[in-house]
């Protein structure tokens, strides 16, 4: 592919609804190693193969392993096939797994950790407005590399949806994530509670078996937050989906407005059913499962571990 200006990630305004498209033409290039043909030999972030990523921007490392090398268990580095200027992938877990339900409880404190302090570091880059954290796991979810991983890219602006919900939620009495957490319980939505966070299906949800993870404070700041806490609510939320859905492939997101009052919380999306007309064209959703229905069968994923 020609590595002239055409070929270089920028962002572009449709005209018709002035949302803007990340128009990064080198991700045609992406190899793919997701789906029933790819091998762990083959992996560019497994360990050992630290020079087909780019030098690594931060990592969670034993004591004398040194940087680009092995002895990581989490470790942050820029895209090779970037969105936009701001696009850094973190490979995380030493061992190659693809689902993160197959993570332990530790290296998922260590991961979040680090998703906090490399969200904290490319927000501080000139020009960036949000840091937009998320994960894709597996084929169907848009998963290029089965390797457990997520992604961080620093934003000019808050996407369409995060400036939707916080205009929403700025014209209410109550913040709605704070009215669905006390409401989950008396509606049997809540899937799993750690000491300070919640994992809950959303009443109505858009899709079938969307959940939520939220801190149980309003004004709780995902920078700061309690590392233990979240770590235990995320893995039994891949653990709830994994053994409930039979493992499939689902797109995780951070919803969080930096500077500005806002309840952050991770959206999960299973890729259990399919977007069709009326969500792709009129940004509406067709969903036949009712949440309570949708935690029930979620917390059977917990107590079969």
């Amino acid at each position: 592919m020609s590595s002239g200006p055409d070929s270089q990630p920028r962002t572009v305004i449709d005209p018709t609804t002035g949302r803007p498209i990340l128009m990064a033409p080198q991700r045609q290039q992406r190899p793919m190693h997701t789906g029933p043909q790819a091998k762990a030999s083959d992996c560019p972030f497994c360990q050992g193969n630290e020079a087909e990523t780019p030098p690594e921007t931060a990592a969670v490392r034993s004591v004398a392993s040194p940087a680009n090398g092995p002895g990581w268990s989490v470790r942050a580095f820029p895209n090779k096939y970037p969105a936009n200027a701001h696009h850094e992938v973190l490979a995380e877990g030493q061992a190659h797994r693809e689902h993160p339900a197959e993570l332990d409880a530790a290296t998922w404190r260590q991961c979040v950790g680090l998703w906090q302090r490399r969200v904290a570091a490319i927000e501080a880059r000139p020009g960036v407005r949000c840091a937009y954290l998320f994960k894709n796991v597996g084929s169907l979810a848009g998963a290029s590399i089965a390797h457990n991983h997520s992604q961080i890219l620093g934003l000019p602006e808050l996407p369409p949806r995060l400036a939707l919900e916080q205009t929403t939620a700025s014209a209410l009495a109550r913040c709605p994530w704070c009215t669905s957490i006390a409401g989950a319980e008396r509606d049997q939505r809540i899937v799993y509670a750690a000491a300070r966070h919640v994992v809950l299906c959303p009443d109505p949800p858009k899709l079938p078996y969307e959940t939520w993870l939220l801190p149980t404070r309003c004004d709780d700041d995902f920078l700061t937050t309690d590392l233990d806490s979240l770590s235990e609510a995320l893995l039994a939320l891949f653990v709830a989906v994994d053994g409930s859905l039979k493992r499939p492939s689902f797109n995780l997101w951070l919803h969080r407005i930096p500077g500005a009052p806002f309840h952050w919380h991770f959206e999960l999306q299973p890729r259990t059913g399919q977007m069709a007309g009326l969500e792709l064209g009129g940004d509406m959703y067709i969903n036949s499962l009712p949440a309570a229905a949708a935690a029930a069968k979620l917390r059977t994923g917990l107590t079969a571990r």
